[in-house]
């Protein structure tokens, strides 16, 4: 099962940078039919929670694939580290629903109001990072920069990280960073346990690697589409 989700900042027809989850669910075909039926009701709602967060345009399609279209690709690694915990954290199955995640910044050709008819190379290489990964892997790069090695190999530890979580910890990070990297104060009381108690376990999950990580990534993203 594939995912695109596109984020875009521009108005339609213009050439600007924009990024691009391309996803693919791992062993669908494999689900049982409860199973399944239950995973697409949870992907179909990343785009409605989008829409109401970012304004974003999401649709499904052949069944098992969707895509997202945002207003400011500054929400695109958020709303993917939240798609991918959420998936993690549904309560219908005992394991983490894997998937397979391809973040892509870059310049579009052709904006529509259903993103599987929008066109660009950030959509080739999304997609051509996806077929490069290994099955339930983060993958992020930029078109035009020499550094995607590096980006690649952070990534990489990120999503180590991110698929090694049980569904407690994946659960707190979750809320981490839905609440923008809030203080640990504000934390403790949305989940009614001590300060002290989250900071030791966000700091045992790595949780400030990936606030630090996503900082890094979303002040390339603003340098980049500010001068595009």
């Amino acid at each position: 099962m594939q995912l695109n989700i596109v984020v875009y900042k521009y108005r339609i027809g213009l050439i600007n940078m924009i990024a691009v989850l391309t996803g693919d669910l791992v062993n669908s075909t494999k689900m049982p039919n409860e199973k399944y039926t239950n995973v697409i009701d949870r992907i179909k709602s990343q785009p409605q929670a989008a829409n109401k967060k970012y304004q974003a345009i999401g649709e499904v399609y052949r069944g098992d694939e969707f895509q997202i279209q945002y207003p400011d690709p500054i929400h695109a690694l958020k709303s993917t580290l939240l798609i991918k915990l959420a998936l993690h954290l549904s309560n219908f199955s005992s394991k983490p629903i894997q998937c397979t995640l391809s973040l892509a910044y870059g310049p579009h050709n052709i904006y529509d109001d259903k993103p599987n008819t929008s066109s660009g190379p950030v959509f080739i290489e999304s997609g051509r990072a996806l077929e490069k990964s290994q099955r339930g892997e983060l993958s992020l790069c930029f078109t035009q920069d020499s550094t995607n090695a590096e980006l690649q190999l952070l990534t990489q530890f990120l999503s180590h990280l991110l698929n090694r979580l049980t569904k407690t910890q994946a659960q707190l990070l979750y809320k981490y960073i839905d609440n923008d990297f809030a203080e640990h104060k504000k934390i403790s009381e949305i989940t009614g346990t001590t300060r002290q108690n989250i900071s030791n376990r966000l700091g045992n999950i790595g949780a400030f690697l990936v606030r630090d990580y996503m900082n890094t990534i979303n002040q390339k993203v603003t340098l980049l589409r500010d001068n595009s």
